[in-house]
């Protein structure tokens, strides 16, 4: 079962995709804030990252980026944006495996995540 971590301030779109997530067979673990995040990640491994980039600030998301992929090189890291410009001329954008407008579709989601779910 693909581990995947959730990270979101925005509690009602967390939940959303913690339920798509864990009804396609995800194991879902959540975080609402940079700090949470950090603390879930150092007490599990996961496949994949699924990363709003503004916590509530796009700096938040930044080093996030950075540290995760510091840490783990081989780690899936996709991030959801409001605006696809704060990636822009960033170094993050090239750290990061996918980038997803918001509001994504449940089908862009999927496969950003590794192509398949698990069920499938």
């Amino acid at each position: 079962m693909a581990r995947v971590l959730v990270v979101d301030d925005d509690a009602a779109g967390l939940e959303i995709r913690r339920l798509i997530l864990e009804r396609r067979g995800y194991a879902v673990i959540t975080a609402a804030d940079a700090a949470q995040a950090r603390a879930a990640f150092q007490l599990a491994e996961f496949d994949v990252v699924l990363l709003d980039v503004r916590l509530p600030r796009v700096e938040d998301g930044l080093v996030l980026i950075r540290e995760f992929r510091a840490a783990s090189p081989a780690l899936r890291i996709v991030v959801l944006c409001g605006y696809r410009g704060d990636l822009d001329r960033r170094d993050e954008a090239s750290m990061v495996d996918e980038i997803l407008s918001k509001p994504a579709r449940v089908e862009t989601l999927l496969n950003a995540l590794g192509g398949s779910c698990p069920l499938s």
